[in-house]
């Protein structure tokens, strides 16, 4: 309804050009409908020419839009609404009909002619030629909200006279969120042939056709993880945070209806092979939920506004998979440029500009986890309170982590054998990464194999150890440099205990005596 009202006051303040971006069609006829009054519609469509609003029989041979505009001038318009469906496309590449459409626009605002018309642009994707852009106003029509979904749910099940769990039927609106209503009658259906109810499996079955929506989109990526938290080693802070946010999203409306609020994601930053990516994914796991990965970089569009278009479309998708967690990889890169003047930068602070507001305004749950190297270039807007629940910040592992982080290796290659002590090796490896550990393990075991499938064991590993340590010693300026910006911005350290917290008094206070043992190293 809030939409309804608000594309009502745009047609009552006579605004020539309303772009509806939609898939459903039949609903957006309906609003057209209803928003017309008593004014007659003309409608032009891709397929056919010029049609019968109502029933889409064929009026004329007007397959081309540019000549459907060119009969449009030539005729009396005042009170009437036009509607050009699939605009994207008969507009790109389409300089006649963007020209013919622009001489249209001037006939409906020119104040010596009484002409007072709409045209609706209706479309799937937004495509606003620049020489309209002052003239064209955006709407994205939202699919149902939770209250909505309900509804139709309950209609669904009433009309097939089989009843459903409360529990259920909460599960089943989170995981609809984001799906056109057709989408969800059309799956309400599917399970319902499958075993004539509506239950749990019903929420997995949403879930699975969430993944195909990624798959077709070919605007982010479905990544597929195994990874999980116990194959991290250390970030022990981290991981009790992670915890306590995985069982607000393992039940959404239990947690809602208590008032705690959707977790919106965090930030985590620090040295090159740390861990970052590792966490994103074992957080997917650990929530029991889909990974997206988003490639701002990627978003790049041949034409004006196919950027933005891009983005809107990418974290749409992103609400329409949710519950998921959506991983920003590198984000540093991707908003390098802003504010620094030049046409590209211009469009990166677009899209940085909209990437902001989502952040701050999105309701759906989607966890955000944003990685990054080095984030001292980035906007502070970016890094304020409201952005992200928090910031961490991964340094090298320290001396507890390290046998943690070789032995989770070992385990995992089922090396972990009588012959190795991982802690006298802590020493020799300070200053390797999460990264240069695996390493480390890898080599050794390759080296064991190649030697007559020899044993793995301390004297080995250490021997590896020792020729990449000249390796390592190459990223430690660097990585200071950095370790010290971390600790000017106060970002919150990622290790620091090794139980895991329970309840925040306790987190706040490890987290301050972290701090202070970080400042004296």
């Amino acid at each position: 309804m809030k939409l309804h009202e608000e594309l009502r006051s745009y047609v009552t303040s006579h605004y020539p050009v309303l772009y509806l971006v939609t898939f459903e069609e039949d609903k957006c006829d309906d609003l057209i409908r209803d928003l017309a009054d008593e004014r007659k519609i003309l409608e032009w469509n891709m397929g056919r020419g010029c049609v019968r609003f109502d029933t889409k029989t064929p009026l004329t041979e007007y397959m081309e839009l540019s000549a459907a505009l060119d009969n449009w001038l030539d005729q009396e318009l005042d009170q009437h609404f036009l509607v050009i469906r699939n605009a994207h496309l008969a507009l790109r590449d389409n300089p006649l009909s963007i020209a013919r459409l622009k001489a249209l626009v001037h006939k409906i605002v020119n104040e010596d002619d009484p002409t007072s018309a709409t045209i609706f642009l209706v479309s799937s994707e937004s495509f606003v030629p620049p020489e309209l852009e002052m003239f064209i106003t955006v709407f994205d029509l939202p699919p149902p909200e939770e209250e909505e979904i309900g509804r139709i749910i309950r209609a669904h099940v009433a009309t097939k006279g089989c009843g459903i769990d409360e529990k259920i039927a909460d599960q089943l609106i989170v995981a609809c969120r984001g799906l056109q209503e057709y989408e969800i009658v059309r799956l309400l259906n599917r399970g319902y042939q499958r075993d004539a109810a509506v239950g749990a499996d019903d929420v997995a079955m949403v879930i699975d056709e969430k993944r195909q929506i990624v798959k077709k989109s070919g605007i982010l990526e479905m990544v597929s993880v195994t990874e999980e938290m116990a194959d991290i080693g250390g970030l022990e802070i981290l991981k009790a945070w992670l915890g306590r946010k995985a069982k607000i999203m393992s039940d959404i409306p239990k947690a809602r209806n208590f008032g705690v609020e959707i977790p919106k994601g965090a930030m985590i930053v620090g040295m090159p092979g740390c861990g970052k990516s590792l966490t994103a994914k074992a957080t997917s796991v650990l929530f029991g939920l889909p990974l997206l990965r988003l490639d701002i970089g990627s978003l790049m569009g041949r034409y004006v506004g196919d950027s933005e278009a891009n983005m809107r479309r990418a974290l749409r998708l992103a609400e329409a998979v949710s519950p998921c967690v959506l991983w920003v990889d590198e984000v540093e890169k991707a908003f390098t440029g802003v504010g620094s003047g030049g046409s590209g930068s211009e469009i990166t602070s677009r899209l940085f500009g909209y990437f902001l507001t989502w952040m701050q305004e999105k309701a759906t749950p989607v966890f955000v986890l944003a990685t990054a190297n080095d984030i001292s270039a980035l906007p502070p807007e970016l890094l304020r309170k409201g952005r992200f629940d928090e910031i961490f910040y991964i340094d090298f592992p320290d001396k507890n982590e390290r046998p943690a982080i070789l032995s989770v290796h070992l385990t995992k290659r089922k090396k972990d054998g009588p012959k190795i002590c991982v802690d006298e090796l802590v020493e020799e490896t300070e200053g390797f990464s999460g990264a240069d550990l695996e390493g480390v393990v890898k080599d050794a075991i390759e080296e064991a194999f190649f030697d007559d499938e020899a044993e793995v064991d301390t004297d080995r590993l250490r021997t590896v150890v020792e020729r990449n340590r000249k390796q390592t010693s190459g990223v430690k300026k660097k990585t200071s440099e950095l370790r010290e910006k971390f600790k000017e911005m106060g970002i919150r350290p990622a290790s620091g205990v090794s139980s895991r917290p329970k309840t925040w008094l306790e987190m706040l206070e490890i987290a301050s005596a972290s701090k202070v043992s970080t400042g004296e190293k």
